[in-house]
């Protein structure tokens, strides 16, 4: 783990034991204080960013409430708050005009959130929020400020700003096991794969072909383990403290076309761009041509928002998605592994984000069959035997059980302490002997961390 996912566990340590010590009014704004903490931990020029985000759109709720029957001023009110975060976050994220910006951590996430919030209100969802330090919690948790899910004011707020709350240790179970979940996911399984492909992305004039598919089925895994790790961490500790955060994913890698695969993966931020884009452009309600047209923006603006290096990706996704309504078999399993087949080519802008190149890579697994030398070579790109076995066990462990998630924590539940605690020193023991960290590794800070 780098320095700041170790700074954000120790303080989730202290935040959980606080939380319940604390009156119950003040549980809110100890949550703040500890946000505004670690944030400025973080240097103070990423706090700026976050303020300035923070008290437009704050000012911007109000206006809007205040202006209700008016729409010109309130269509006005939302444009410029809109367009202002939005230049921002384009602005800072691609270091366009200004260089050497330090990119504030989750400044992808709380902008999304924060438009939603004025979006909401302005559709007079619910009302505007008038206490600005419980706006400030909603925007800077610092659970989610780091690697999401991007939550709606509506669906969080209600069990974040709860304050009759007590210790329930039911939950706090179930959070400690989502939590080494994500750890588990993260230490033994993505920092192992992460070794494998920077092997092969490090050298692409020596790994192409064969070594380049390779990289990118694995990538698959690791960009899956990595991201749903952390977000698995952030649910997990948020249920300890019985806030409820949005699922993420939905076992992405059994989809049976692209736009199956994006209601499975990052669906916070998939039904973000499904209801305040594509259905405000007009969704499928306006011919084949207009739809498709709606669906190219939408993948489009989703690529620009991870970053420019990724618009070609994202309209790649588009335009699979468009020709999977149209090309389908019959068959599930076909369905399921050419959707993988894509998904995982298409990671390749992810894994060299110079474009050009990873089109050079793509396009090398269509012209050099060289398998039989990833075959013989396989033992050559930084892991052991052991570390291979371990490996696969625990993939197949880690997609097995967020496949049968629900059935095996009901069955959990009504187990006895005994065994429970027995189970949860089996997994962190696990955690110790077969995680990737220490000397010899260099172990990655989480991928989505950086968008």
């Amino acid at each position: 783990m780098n320095l700041v996912s170790g700074i954000m566990f120790l303080i989730m340590l202290v935040t959980a034991f606080l939380y319940y010590v604390v009156p119950k009014k003040a549980k809110p704004y100890t949550l703040l204080a500890i946000s505004v903490a670690f944030y400025i931990s973080l240097g103070w020029q990423p706090l700026m960013f976050i303020i300035f985000s923070t008290i437009t759109t704050y000012i911007a709720g109000i206006l809007l409430e205040k202006n209700a029957e008016n729409k010109t001023i309130k269509k006005l009110i939302l444009g410029v708050t809109i367009i202002l975060n939005g230049i921002i976050l384009v602005v800072v994220k691609n270091q366009i005009f200004v260089k050497n910006l330090i990119v504030p951590m989750g400044i992808s996430y709380y902008t999304f959130q924060v438009m939603s919030y004025n979006i909401d209100i302005y559709r007079e969802k619910y009302k505007a929020q008038k206490n600005i330090a419980k706006y400030f919690l909603y925007t800077m948790y610092f659970p989610y400020l780091s690697i999401g899910p991007i939550n709606r004011y509506n669906d969080i707020t209600p069990t974040l700003y709860e304050t009759n709350k007590k210790f329930n240790l039911t939950q706090s179970y179930y959070g400690l096991s989502r939590i080494l979940l994500g750890i588990f996911k993260k230490l033994v399984v993505a920092n192992r794969v992460q070794i494998l492909v920077s092997t092969i992305s490090q050298d692409p004039n020596a790994y192409q072909g064969a070594f380049a598919l390779f990289a990118m089925l694995l990538y698959s895994i690791q960009l899956y383990c990595d991201f749903s790790g952390g977000i698995d961490v952030v649910i997990g500790f948020s249920k300890i403290l019985q806030i409820n955060i949005i699922e993420n994913f939905n076992n992405p890698y059994i989809a049976e076309s692209i736009q199956d695969f994006w209601r499975r993966w990052h669906i916070s931020l998939s039904n973000w761009f499904r209801d305040y884009v594509y259905i405000p452009l007009g969704g499928s309600r306006c011919g084949k041509l207009r739809t498709n047209i709606n669906v190219l923006i939408v993948f489009t603006l989703s690529g620009l928002w991870h970053g420019t290096a990724y618009v070609l990706w994202g309209l790649l996704h588009g335009i699979f998605l468009i020709i999977g309504k149209v090309v389908k078999t019959p068959s599930k399993i076909i369905n399921r592994i050419v959707t993988f087949l894509i998904v995982s080519i298409l990671w390749s802008f992810f894994i060299w984000p110079d474009t050009i190149q990873a089109c050079q890579m793509i396009g090398s697994i269509f012209t050099q069959f060289n398998y039989q030398a990833l075959i013989q070579n396989i033992g050559n790109l930084g892991l052991s035997l052991a570390n291979y076995i371990v490996l696969i066990i625990s993939t197949i462990a880690v997609f097995f059980y967020d496949a049968k998630k629900s059935k095996i924590n009901e069955k959990l539940k009504s187990k006895s302490v005994e065994i429970k605690l027995i189970l949860t020193l089996s997994v962190i023991l696990v955690i110790f002997v077969f995680g990737v960290y220490g000397i010899g590794f260099n172990a990655s800070e989480f991928i989505y961390n950086k968008f």
